[in-house]
């Protein structure tokens, strides 16, 4: 794909079939300017909430997606943000081979011409292994359909220590401050993020609000922390069991197994036939 930037107003590149693939429901304000104009088909993992009878935020996005001018698609807040975050504590690569091989039907069935999912920023694990279950579903995909199905991302959260940079910039708009208070008011409108909100503009400001940017999938090599390093999410598990809120941390010794697996998933489906 050609590098792009774009300011609001001017005509984005267009194209038949672009899946948007979110970890959790309200990321897709991040990049709600680009979706009013590619009018992807949004995937959603979890519900957002810990409570298995609260879909307020699934339901919220449903209704973003068609404000939007967006289609909500069939894999969408299927399952508690806890339980996937069991997994991850378990290292059990099933769940997420099995949501692999459920995405790729879907690519299969809708053929699109890319993909964008969440970044891998060391920041959230759920993000992290979507990221890479989406990645592996579109080579699968890929590989059967004869094409390439071109993967980008977009940074969820503002980049901040610790975190791996992202790969090349692949396209960006250029919000007007009009575009930047349609977001807002949306952010608004959406229940259970005002939080998440706050903290992002604390730590990118609205200049990171103001710019809805895809970058090229970096090689899984360079997203693996090195031994010396700790991923933002085992901080942040330490901070949470000294409250008090967890009784365990997850580290990354929990989730490499699953990143082993799904990481070969992808190498294999990437190979010559």
């Amino acid at each position: 794909m050609v590098a792009s930037s774009m300011r609001s107003g001017a005509a984005p590149p267009r194209g038949d079939g672009v899946v948007l693939a979110v970890a959790h429901p309200g990321h897709e304000l991040r990049l709600s300017t680009w979706i009013e104009r590619e009018r992807p088909l949004v995937l959603v993992l979890t519900t957002g909430s810990r409570n298995g009878t609260d879909r307020s935020r699934v339901a919220a996005s449903e209704r973003l997606a068609r404000t939007l001018g967006a289609e909500s698609g069939p894999v969408f807040g299927a399952h508690l943000d806890r339980e996937v975050y069991g997994w991850a504590m378990d290292g059990r690569p099933e769940p997420f081979v099995t949501l692999a091989e459920t995405l790729a039907e879907v690519f299969l069935r809708r053929r699109p011409r890319q993909v964008v999912v969440d970044s891998w920023q060391l920041y959230n694990v759920v993000h992290d292994l979507w990221h890479l279950t989406v990645r592996s579903a579109a080579a699968m995909a890929s590989r059967r359909l004869g094409r390439e199905i071109a993967c980008c991302d977009y940074p969820v959260v503002p980049q901040g220590p610790g975190m791996p940079p992202p790969g090349p910039q692949q396209f960006a708009i250029e919000l007007t401050a009009a575009e930047v208070a349609r977001k807002l008011a949306l952010a608004r409108a959406f229940p259970g993020i005002a939080g998440d909100v706050a903290e992002v503009v604390r730590n990118g400001g609205m200049t990171f609000l103001a710019n809805e940017t895809l970058h090229a999938v970096r090689p899984i090599a360079e997203l693996i922390p090195s031994a010396a390093a700790k991923p933002l999410y085992e901080s942040f598990g330490e901070d949470r069991v000294a409250a008090g809120l967890y009784k365990d941390v997850l580290r990354w010794r929990h989730v490499a197994p699953i990143v082993e697996r799904l990481s070969a998933r992808l190498e294999a489906a990437a190979e010559p036939a």
